[in-house]
């Protein structure tokens, strides 16, 4: 029995290691580094989430890799941090990874400040609405027919 389950729970354990911010070995050298930065920005990672990619790849990653990681990452982070995204995020109640840089950061943050403003509001709005309901309830006189 305990033959069964060593091979499953290790089974298991790598699944848990494989997420889509891996990279296999041919990966490394091949990869569209550009689009990976892109979207790594997009995603609201930080930069330094290519160390990850660095870490797993060793000498087998591209020797350009980082440069053309860094183009897109550039492009990415630009479309990420504006108001309108931060407006986004905040109405999902998403948190603010604080990813952008300085020069980029005054209009993410105001979009996700109004936002995270509108949906404190409207939460206060429901409980209101929720506690006069309640109150309701209790108040409403017995019928005695």
């Amino acid at each position: 029995m305990y033959k069964l389950i060593i091979p499953i729970v290790a089974l298991g354990l790598s699944a848990c290691n494989s997420t889509s911010d891996s990279v296999n070995l041919a990966q490394c050298a091949n990869n569209n580094w550009a689009d990976v930065g892109y979207e790594t920005a997009l995603s609201g990672k930080s930069v330094r989430f290519f160390n990850k990619y660095e870490e797993q790849c060793g000498e087998k990653l591209a020797v350009d890799a980082k440069s053309h990681y860094l183009d897109g990452f550039t492009s990415g982070i630009k479309e990420y941090c504006t108001y309108d995204n931060g407006y986004k995020l905040a109405s999902k109640a998403l948190p603010n990874k604080n990813t952008c840089p300085f020069e980029l950061r005054e209009q993410f943050e105001k979009g996700y400040k109004m936002a995270a403003l509108v949906l404190k509001e409207q939460k206060a709005n429901l409980k209101k609405m929720q506690d006069q309901q309640e109150a309701n309830k209790r108040y409403q006189p017995i019928n005695t027919n």
